[in-house]
This record gives structure tokens, C-alpha cells and sequence, in this order.
């Protein structure tokens, strides 16, 4: 059970974990619409905010993904040493984004006459509560990197951190200038 929760990747990959992966975006994207939960970086999430055509949380999840799948190729192009399959990459990253369908069902929870960007007691309890189930994510994004690329050691961990840090900037820049396009 262990090794399903933190390392399934030993166990779906390819083509195969990129349909899976995708099917859990596109539900994750459902709920979240219906939860009013923005997942707009490679690893953010906001809740609360004003509601949009269902459209943007779904490509919220795509742009997010893309970003991720493109930093850690390349990545893994200038430093892996061994050769990797970018289906194995997209597959297993896509896979490791199930945590934030949690993420968005226990949004449900947040009081719609709560101010999310307010300190108050519920705000914080919810933000512990999805803390776990980002470090969980985060951990699937590794191993998928991992395994994927074939790095270990400090080194993944650097150059993942890396991909990680550029995935964000490039998805939150995407998001900003191409979504006021789109509902305007």
C-alpha cells in the first residue's frame, strides 16, 4: 500500500499513466469548478474566487501540467545521463497531480461567506488540512521526475527543484497574460 501511495510509478507509466492522469485532471478540473478552487501554478491552489466558465479551470490544469512536463524535459535533456521517453515524463507527472482532486473536494468545506485571503480559524484549518496532500503531491512529482529520467540523489533533487521553480514562473506568466484574453 505503501509503495502505491508514494512510488506507483514503479508500477503505471507511459501512455498508460498519461490517460489516467489526464482523466484524474479532467475530474480534479469538475470539482474544482464546483469548489470554486483555482489551481493556477504548477503547484498553487486558491479558493474562493469569483467563478469562471468551467474552461479556465480545466486549462488551468493543462497549463500547470505543460509547464511542468516542459521544464523537467529539459531538465533532464541537459542533464540526464541515460536515455528517457517524454511519455514516461508527461504520463507519470500527469499522474502525480491526483492529490490536488482532494485538494479541490475538501474546498467544499470553506464557507462561501469566508473571505479566503482573511486570516480566520477556518481558513487556517483548511490550509492544514490540504498541507499534507501537497507534500504528497510533491512527492509524486519527484519520484515521477525520478524515475522518469533516470536521476538520483542530490542531484535530482536540485535539478527537480529547479524545473519545479521554472514550471511555476512560466505557468503563473502563461495564466496572467492569456486568461484575460480568453473571458474578455
Amino acid at each position: 500500500m505503501n509503495t502505491w501511495l508514494l512510488r506507483p510509478f514503479t508500477y503505471i507509466a507511459g501512455s498508460k499513466a498519461l490517460l489516467t492522469g489526464w482523466a484524474i485532471m479532467l475530474i480534479t478540473s469538475v470539482v474544482a469548478y464546483f469548489s470554486k478552487t483555482h489551481f493556477d501554478g504548477a503547484i498553487d491552489a486558491h479558493v474562493g474566487a469569483t467563478v469562471l466558465p468551467y474552461f479556465i479551470y480545466l486549462l488551468e490544469a493543462l497549463i500547470a501540467w505543460g509547464c511542468m512536463v516542459l521544464a523537467c524535459y529539459a531538465a533532464a535533456a541537459i542533464f540526464a545521463r541515460t536515455s528517457f521517453r517524454l511519455i514516461d515524463i508527461a504520463g507519470t507527472l500527469a499522474l502525480a497531480r491526483a492529490p490536488l482532486l482532494l485538494i479541490a473536494l475538501i474546498n467544499f468545506a470553506m464557507p462561501a461567506t469566508v473571505d479566503p485571503t482573511a486570516i480566520n480559524p477556518m481558513v487556517i484549518v483548511l490550509a492544514l488540512v490540504c498541507l499534507p496532500v501537497f507534500v504528497w503531491m510533491l512527492v509524486l512529482m519527484y519520484q515521477a521526475f525520478s524515475i522518469s529520467t533516470n536521476l538520483k540523489g542530490t542531484k535530482a533533487v536540485i535539478i527537480f527543484i529547479a524545473a519545479l521553480l521554472v514550471a511555476e514562473v512560466v505557468s503563473k506568466v502563461l495564466m496572467h497574460f492569456t486568461f484575460p484574453l480568453m473571458i474578455s
